[in-house]
């Protein structure tokens, strides 16, 4: 009978810490559960057509502070079911850094399906504040805050704080690659460069100051801080900037006429200073189609980027696909 009284016993107390751990469940569940979020999904336009689901939580502010809270918000994106401890991508739309948005679909394309259903990651888009509001260094502070925000807060969502990517295209590139490379921007939001651990950008200009020494279009693009705001010339070593894959199209493209000679500039200085770049010539797409390709299965936008987070140090999750919907490298 004591036998059974303990038995007793043990399993009430293996009940309560079971009832505890799904309070805390379900105290991080209501957390996120109250953020306004919708339920998306459907097939793939392309083999194998698979089957998503996401769930996509917007309008997240990240500071407050902002004239329009709308330029400082930002939208998560997770597969439905969610896995714990996924790694996250963070996305940082084009637009000239004068116009754009989070959820612009020619922008975003299939990139919350792509990164949630086939890599198991969790997609962050972000906005940030557009010229002149958010004439440098604004803009690139935006960038740094919401990465704040997301190492802070993406286990809510399920994600891995400690396993955070960076990506942009065009005016989006530009600012990844500034917030990589200046630690002034994450250290003033309580951060450091060991938050990222590997970053994406795709055609995007680096601050590499062209043979003929023009600088007009740097000067209009970041004010009178213009010097501070080059990417190329931040670059020093012993900073801990992480690795770059850059994508560019081969021989520059007609709304970014010098992007491989800034690709190819960039990875030098990178280089130089121990930093790992790896860069790939784009000669099957044009400026929009570098980025809107990504996520196509056997493109070499798509093969690149996985290759490159392959080999990333750190923890890796298998594609939630079927092995025979993977690009054969």
């Amino acid at each position: 009978m004591r036998t059974c009284k303990l038995g007793a016993a043990l399993w009430a107390l293996g009940a309560a810490f079971c009832l505890a751990g799904a309070g805390f469940g379900f105290a991080q569940e209501s957390k996120v559960a109250k953020l306004s979020h919708v339920h998306i999904g459907g097939a793939l336009s392309y083999s194998p057509y698979t089957f998503t689901h996401q769930v996509w939580y917007r309008d997240i502010v990240y500071d407050k502070s902002a004239k329009d809270t709308q330029y400082t918000s930002l939208d998560v994106y997770v597969a439905d079911p969610v896995e714990t401890a996924s790694p996250v991508m963070v996305w940082v739309h084009g637009g000239g850094l004068r116009m754009g948005d989070k959820a612009s679909s020619k922008d975003l394309a299939s990139k919350p399906e792509y990164f949630t259903s086939k890599l198991g990651f969790i997609l962050v888009s972000v906005n940030y504040r557009l010229i002149p509001e958010g004439l440098y260094p604004t803009n690139v502070q935006d960038v740094a805050d919401a990465l704040a925000w997301v190492q802070n807060n993406i286990a809510d969502f399920g994600g891995d704080p400690q396993q955070i990517f960076l990506l942009g295209h065009s005016a989006g590139a530009q600012l990844v690659a500034q917030v990589s490379t200046d630690e002034s921007f994450l250290r003033k939001a309580g951060k450091d460069l060991s938050l990222l651990k590997g970053v994406i950008a795709i055609e995007g200009g680096y601050g590499v100051i062209g043979a003929d020494g023009d600088t007009k279009r740097l000067q209009g693009n970041y004010g009178p801080q213009w010097q501070k705001a080059l990417a190329a010339a931040n670059v020093k070593s012993g900073k801990g900037i992480p690795p770059f894959l850059l994508l560019h199209v081969k021989g520059g493209s007609p709304m970014v006429a010098d992007s491989e000679y800034q690709a190819l500039g960039f990875a030098k200085a990178l280089e130089a200073a121990g930093v790992r770049a790896d860069v790939v010539s784009l000669d099957h797409v044009e400026h929009f189609g570098a980025n809107e390709k990504l996520g196509v299965p056997g493109d070499i936008t798509t093969v690149s980027l996985e290759r490159f987070l392959a080999s990333v140090p750190g923890k890796k999750r298998a594609p939630l696909w079927t092995a025979g919907s993977l690009p054969k490298f």
